[in-house]
């Protein structure tokens, strides 16, 4: 049996030990034009910043392809012969398979205005985006981040730490509405500007105006010229399955793969799962899930579906964490965006409200968000919590009052970490 998988990010490599421990003689291809080794994508800012080596960001040891008996297929695929089981290079060649997973990840959303086709426009998903804005990226530059969410602020604060003179544009009248409301991101944003990065909100780009020498002189945005020297765009991600355009397997109109329940694309022995499968969200809706844990688990479960185990992928209770520059966030459960991309309101819908309260004095916040009589999400800012027992709580189907009384358990229990407390007049809508 000869098991193909396409990326070798963490999906593609929880998949490739999966079918290694059940199946100790299989021969197991991984195919990725990217790097020889799996290594953690969320660090590329570190290996930016010079903090750390891209061989450091690397979880296993260089010796697990040999050890594990993977062969490794340093190529670029260019397409899918469906119908005679072979991938397709871009030199022409061939390797067949008999079960084909594909786990090829996502890219950087094309930046769409006028003029942004030309050197010094940049993205930052792949390591080769990262290779290339380390070549360009110089200190004193003046340098124009486009688009909220966590890449934007990552690229902000490397750039800044590079010396560079940042404006981070956001056509949102507040940062990252789609985990924040407008209080935590004001939050955020002041954060952000107490590091010297200039924030922008509620700014539409129009076009990127370029030099004689072909390089971004000014970003137009709304009808004025912002000065700059470098632009990077962090608008979104797409699946990175433009070689599957026109072929054989179904797609979805973002691009994404589509797949059943437990992982199989429409033609036979072909799996799809990471960024670039379309999965079944609790609401019932279709879309990927581009975090890092669920391409852990989808590699996993396809990984079974492969070996013929009848499997079904579910995605428990979101949760996530990061950090906008030093700032923590940890969320858990369903936070309800309430601004869309076009800036009007979002009704979260009925029998819906909040608890909210920021720290006097720092930038702390808490929002413990409830349906009904029970909680059904958190988001905090400024310190650091488990999500684990923040989970518990909404499996519990805990109730407010409960969960303030319990929540001191869910904070790491850190030194000079203040333990959390109600303060007066926390905001309840």
């Amino acid at each position: 049996m000869h098991h193909v998988i396409v990326g070798n990010g963490v999906c593609g490599m929880e998949a490739a030990l999966a079918l290694r421990a059940r199946d100790a003689q299989a021969r197991i291809s991984l195919v990725s034009d990217e790097h020889d080794h799996f290594f953690s994508r969320p660090a590329l800012m570190y290996v930016f910043a010079g903090q750390t080596r891209l061989q450091d960001t690397e979880p296993y040891d260089r010796r697990l392809y040999e050890r594990m008996g993977f062969e490794r297929v340093s190529r670029r695929v260019t397409n899918l012969d469906a119908a005679g089981h072979a991938l397709v290079f871009a030199d022409g060649s061939r390797l067949a398979y008999d079960k084909l997973l594909l786990a090829v990840g996502s890219k950087g959303r094309a930046a769409p205005w006028p003029g942004s086709e030309g050197p010094g426009l940049h993205y930052f998903v792949t390591l080769r985006d990262l290779e290339a804005l380390d070549r360009d990226a110089r200190k004193g530059m003046r340098a124009t981040v486009i688009g909220g969410g966590l890449i934007g602020v990552e690229v902000a604060e490397i750039l800044h730490d590079r010396g560079l003179h940042v404006t981070f544009l956001i056509r949102e009248n507040w940062y990252f509405p789609l985990a924040l409301d407008g209080r935590e991101s004001a939050l955020v944003s002041e954060h952000m500007r107490g590091h010297g990065i200039d924030v922008r909100l509620g700014i539409n780009v129009e076009e990127i105006l370029r030099g004689p020498d072909g390089r971004p002189r000014a970003v137009r945005v709304d009808g004025a010229d912002l000065p700059t020297d470098l632009v990077v765009t962090s608008i979104g991600v797409v699946p990175n399955t433009g070689f599957l355009v026109g072929g054989p397997l179904a797609l979805s109109k973002g691009g994404a793969i589509e797949v059943d329940d437990a992982l199989a694309t429409a033609a036979p022995d072909v799996w799809a799962a990471g960024d670039c499968a379309s999965v079944t969200w609790a609401d019932g809706s279709r879309r990927p899930e581009q975090l890092w844990y669920t391409a852990r688990d989808q590699g996993r479960i396809a990984a079974q579906s492969m070996l013929g185990d009848d499997v079904t992928y579910r995605r428990g209770a979101w949760y996530n964490s990061a950090k906008f520059f030093d700032l923590e966030w940890t969320t858990a459960g369903w936070v309800p965006a309430l601004l869309n991309f076009d800036n009007t309101p979002i009704d979260p819908g009925p029998d819906v409200g909040t608890w909210f309260q920021r720290v006097p004095g720092k930038l702390v916040s808490q929002k413990i968000v409830c349906k009904g009589d029970r909680v059904v999400g958190f988001n905090m800012l400024g310190s650091r919590w488990d999500h684990e027992p923040l989970l518990r709580f909404i499996h519990e189907r805990r109730s407010l009052a409960w969960v303030l009384d319990h929540l001191h358990e869910a904070q790491f229990d850190e030194e000079l970490m203040p333990r959390f407390r109600v303060w007066p007049q926390p905001t309840a809508t």
